[in-house]
């Protein structure tokens, strides 16, 4: 049956080859190689007929030499075992072999080529062409000759740390670590070492979220044939990213059937003593296979794998280390992918992955039982691709579908309720986290598209042009266990007179309804002003009787005393009002035209990109179109000494950063699940928000809305060094602007809204914007609008220096420094955050401009391995950073926002008198700085064809297990204090592993 489903699977990949619905994204998976033919007198040889091979790729290529004596070999698939011949009439045949190709690049290298005399044919081993002096775009490959050295994750996501300038990841949620100008910092949670601004593609299949911009799929690591990673520099062929671009290129089969038998494994036994959570006990294991060979020799050709992952962990609070639960984590891993030659030049694929997972519940230590879910995530994906090569013509079409998932279930069946302490008051975790997780969520998050790319070479000029169309899909379907979840006082506050006045003042450990947040009281009124009981609210709240209900009289009338659920006091809740199926969706389509062109040492790439997306609401109703972006990409190289060994280069270009799925689904809910945000007044629940449902839309696309974009500038220098060596040196300088947010009209376009002044807007440092602002000339209904944060910017500049040695002589090493700064007024990346709601957060406020939270000033890394004659290979990973900054923050709704001055300090600004943000708020804090060095030893013994390996890979060898992060929230978590550390360095812990491969 397994047989027949690899078969089935293969089948359906090609269906999907021809469906109308199918899509890909454009990508390289493909290098080229550009042979110089010279005879000895160093005049340039035309019509020598140039071949390449490789006995681990099915790519074939046979160009002539024109004019100049080049001969330029495309659509070649990553390898560094390429045998190049090259033979002409009346001269030696000359043979190169182990010449390196890699995804999105070109190798130059030059071949001389003798009078025919004794000796019919030379072969020698290249010098491995390491620069390539026709292109600035910067980043790294990762092959499998260094990832298979030294100890790694396993994992491609963790492959990405040994890309220079790639930020460290968070040490419980790894995978999506920042790069360049990426966000690196989340209000939510106050989380770092967590990107959303990545694109992930496995063979051109876009896998990243659509509704989270992190990664959308695992696979198994040993089916990977390169890892390309682009941190900058992206020429039009390209998306943009303001942080890095992956793509693993996966394996093919060949001629030769080969194959591969894997198990890994570690537990807590070979862990070293956890001095931050002792009764943390785990196990991993870790199996997999692959096969793969010809259907048909030189014809059609075949690769499968599979993986089984399961990993076991004991989980203590982060407070009190009191052991909590066992989490399981298990995964499938499958892959399949058939190629077919029609002929030399044409060139079929069909390719199926999937990677289901079943996780039981949360390994994070500051979430407690009460708060656990477990998580089903993963999916299948298909793809199917063409080329054709004729003669200076290249042809790449493909097809494909992506399915995620990433549904939760609430361990406990029993309704949230979160607790709210007092700064000075003692707690725990478990004080706080009450109930259960509250909420059943199926999410589907789906990519589908398709896409065309033609290159044709004339002369001097590479010109090559494309289209893709995508299509991303969100399905959801939440329900609320008991139908809300509840934010309330501590039963300690029970008779204790809390006012609504008291919760805002930043002294309590988190807060949900603000009487003085605009949107919150304004909306509090509205639904008071529609009641039929309307007089018994003015009664009790219009303290002065003068037929209106202000927010500071609110403030004090409102006092929270009731006890309802779990004992607590009730303040603030979310309702399920309705329940039902959610699907949102957004299509793009995009267009590049390129040329890349060379004057003698001088090359060129000047290319445009232009970019259009439509999101659609659960109605099917188009809610916005974004108008046409276009982005420029231009970059020039010089050959320095014109030998291909020395560039200097120059780049500049635009990426627009497309809105994801979550701001689709912000204001497209309108139909299905209803959210009603209420607080309890006057003994009923009283709604202050309604959120989803067609009643009042959650927020609209304002018609000024502008995609965001990011502007990077890029000086570089690079160098052959000889003997497989490379230097390089890089500045680059970013610019992000259009930055998206969320904004509440009535307190940035109704006067009443913005100030207690009647003339307070018109003040000349006023933050006012009015409806023109946003291309209305009224409140178009809904609680919020979607529009382009006016001020907002974040700014970016490092410098990047790498030492690179490809593996000869036995040995190999990838180093790097890099320096980054950075700064800006905001740190929203379409997660609809709190700046556009209230003005203390408003990036021209006083104090928002500062050192962005989640920079790193220092990063210093190192990766390398030497290999023993007797089989015996060592390597070893280092890295060390200088602490990540962080801001002083208080809770306010899961999120972690900047200190504001004490109550009795407001002072007027813009117009309005606020109790604006601390001095010492935004970018005040740095984390301590940290460092690991990893080990690995490795012994291969051979047997014919067949190889026998075994390792033991030894990480943070020194046991330093130093704090990376302290507690930023000024009032704690828990027992947490301001200050104390939440997350270690994880302690010293071995990975023992045995492969045979044939």
């Amino acid at each position: 049956m397994k047989r027949n489903s690899w078969l089935v699977a293969v089948l359906v990949g090609a269906l999907y080859a021809v469906l109308p619905g199918a899509a890909a994204a454009q990508v390289a998976n493909v290098g080229t190689i550009e042979v110089i033919v010279e005879d000895t007198d160093g005049g340039r040889l035309p019509g020598v007929t140039v071949t390449a091979t490789a006995p681990d790729t099915v790519t074939k290529r046979t160009a002539v030499t024109d004019g100049q004596g080049v001969a330029t070999l495309d659509a070649l698939a990553p390898s560094a075992q390429y045998t190049i011949v090259a033979e002409l009439s009346g001269f030696q045949n000359q043979t190169v072999n182990k010449v390196l190709v890699r995804s999105g690049q070109t190798a130059s290298l030059r071949v001389t080529l003798s009078i025919a005399g004794l000796t019919e044919a030379v072969t020698v081993t290249a010098a491995t062409p390491i620069v390539d002096v026709k292109s600035a775009t910067a980043g790294q490959d990762i092959t499998l000759q260094l990832t298979e050295s030294l100890p790694t994750g396993r994992s491609y996501q963790s492959y990405l740390q040994l890309v220079p300038g790639v930020l460290p990841d968070d040490q419980t949620t790894s995978g999506n670590p920042a790069a360049r100008s990426g966000m690196n910092y989340s209000d939510i949670g106050g989380n770092f070492g967590v990107s959303s601004d990545n694109v992930y593609y496995f063979d051109a299949i876009n896998v990243t979220d659509p509704v989270t911009g992190t990664f959308g799929a695992n696979l198994n690591t040993e089916i990977i044939q390169e890892q390309k990673v682009i941190t900058g520099g992206i020429p039009a062929e390209y998306v943009g990213s303001p942080g890095l671009i992956s793509n693993v290129v996966t394996k093919s089969g060949s001629n030769a059937f080969h194959g591969s038998a894997n198990y890994f494994f570690q537990n807590s036994s070979l862990v070293a003593e956890n001095d931050h959570g002792a009764s943390q006990e785990f196990s991993t294991k870790d199996n997999g296979y692959t096969l793969g060979g010809p259907i048909y020799r030189d014809k059609a050709w075949f690769f499968g794998s599979y993986r089984y992952v399961n990993r076991e962990d004991d989980v203590a609070t982060l407070d009190t280390n009191e052991f909590m639960r066992s989490v399981d984590n298990t995964q499938h891993q499958g892959f399949a992918k058939g190629t077919w030659a029609a002929t030399q030049n044409d060139l079929l694929s069909f390719t199926y992955l999937s990677d289901p997972t079943e996780i039981t519940g949360r390994r994070d230590r500051d979430i407690t039982n009460a708060r656990d879910r477990g998580q089903d995530q993963g999916g299948h994906r298909y793809a199917g691709n063409y080329s054709r090569v004729w003669g200076s013509t290249l042809l790449e079409v493909a097809a494909n579908k992506h399915n995620g998932e990433v549904s939760q279930k609430s361990a406990i069946r029993e309704a949230s309720v979160t607790a709210l302490f007092r700064q000075t008051d003692p707690r725990a975790l478990t004080d706080q986290q009450l109930g259960g997780f509250g909420q059943d969520l199926i999410n589907q998050r789906d990519n589908i598209g398709v896409m065309a790319t033609l290159q044709h070479t004339i002369g001097a000029h590479t010109i090559k042009g494309g289209f893709n169309w995508d299509k991303h899909i969100n399905f959801r379907d939440t329900l609320y266990v008991g139908s809300a979840t509840y934010t309330s006082l501590a039963a300690r506050y029970a008779g204790a007179g809390i006012r609504a006045a008291d919760i805002p003042g930043g002294s309590w450990s988190g807060l949900d309804f603000d009487v003085s947040n605009t949107s919150d009281f304004n909306g509090f009124i509205r639904t008071i002003d529609g009641r039929p009981d309307r007089a018994r609210f003015y009664a009790a709240l219009d303290l002065n009787g003068d037929g209106v209900i202000t927010s500071a009289e609110a403030g004090q009338a409102i006092v929270f005393n009731t006890v309802g659920q779990l004992g607590t006091v009730n303040y603030d809740r979310t309702f399920q009002a309705a329940t039902g199926p959610q699907e949102t969706s957004s299509k793009g389509v995009s267009f590049f035209a390129q040329d890349q062109v060379t004057f003698n040492r001088l090359t060129l790439n000047v290319g445009l990109r232009a970019e259009r997306w439509e999101h659609f609401a659960t109605t099917g109703e188009n809610i916005y179109t974004f108008d046409w972006m276009w982005a420029p990409r231009l970059s020039a190289v010089y050959d320095l000494m014109g030998d291909g060994r020395h560039k200097v280069s120059a780049y500049w270009g635009r990426y627009y950063d497309p809105i994801r799925n979550n701001m689709t689904n912000f204001a497209g809910t309108l139909t299905g699940s209803i959210l009603e945000e209420q607080i309890y007044v006057l003994g009923d629940w009283v709604t202050y928000r309604t959120r989803g449902g067609p009643a009042v839309q959650d927020a609209f696309f304002s018609p000024t809305t502008k995609t965001p974009y990011t502007d990077d500038l890029q000086i570089g220098y690079g160098v052959d060094l000889g003997h497989n060596m490379s230097f390089d040196a890089l500045y680059f300088n970013r610019r992000t602007r259009d930055i998206l947010e969320d904004y509440d009209l009535e307190l940035y376009a109704e006067p009443h809204g913005y100030s207690d002044d009647p003339n307070g807007y018109l003040a000349p440092d006023s933050l006012f914007l009015g409806y023109n602002y946003f291309g209305y000339a009224a409140n178009p209904g809904s609680n919020f609008v979607i529009g382009t944060l006016a001020g907002g910017e974040r700014n970016f500049q490092g410098l990047e220096f790498v030492f690179r040695k490809r593996f000869a002589d036995n040995w190999q090493l990838l180093s790097s420094y890099n320096w980054n700064d950075g700064e800006g007024n905001t740190n929203s990346d379409s997660n609809a955050d709190f700046q556009g709601d209230v003005l203390f957060l408003d990036p021209r406020a006083p104090y928002q401009y500062g050192t962005q939270p989640g920079l790193i000033k220092h990063i210093l890394k190192g990766a390398g391995s030497y290999t023993f004659n007797m089989g015996l290979q060592l390597g070893a990973t280092f890295s060390w950073n200088s602490g990540t900054v962080a801001s002083r923050t208080f809770l306010a709704s899961g999120r972690n926002l900047p200190i504001r001055v004490a109550p009795a300090d407001a002072y007027t600004f813009g117009g309005t008198t606020q109790r604006w943000l601390a001095p010492d708020a935004v970018g005040s804090l740095e984390n301590p700085s940290w460092g690991q060095l990893d080990l690995r030893a490795q012994y291969v013994k051979g047997f014919g064809t067949t190889n026998v390996e075994f390792f033991v890979d030894l990480f943070n060898v020194l046991n330093n297990q130093d704090p990376v992060r302290n507690q930023d929230l000024v009032a704690g978590s828990g027992a947490t204090a301001f200050g104390d550390p939440i997350q270690w360095v994880q302690p010293r812990r071995a990975f023992l592993g045995a492969r045979f491969r044939f």
